[in-house]
């Protein structure tokens, strides 16, 4: 059974997806969600992807980016996860 509420997480995601399940067994971490590019809500600051992407990379990381997942494992098209591992 997982420790915490982040390992429950990152366990249903793994099961429903190989993607996510792969990028796990390389070692990668998750980081966060943020919306895609074209997604963020008009007339909102919203956070996206493409900043915390360039400065995980900045900082040394290997980065991957899928599609990002709700707390019921369902698929949530508006938004990326990010992943990290250290080079």
């Amino acid at each position: 059974m997982a420790e915490t509420a982040k390992e429950a997480y990152l366990a249903l995601i793994a099961a429903r997806d190989p993607k996510i399940r792969a990028l796990l067994d390389q070692d990668f971490e998750f980081v966060t969600n943020a919306f895609k590019v074209d997604a963020a809500p008009s007339g909102m600051k919203a956070r996206t992807d493409q900043e915390p992407v360039r400065r995980l990379q900045q900082a040394g990381y290997q980065v991957k980016v899928t599609v990002a997942y709700d707390e019921q494992g369902q698929p949530r098209p508006s938004l990326s996860a990010m992943w990290r591992k250290k080079l």
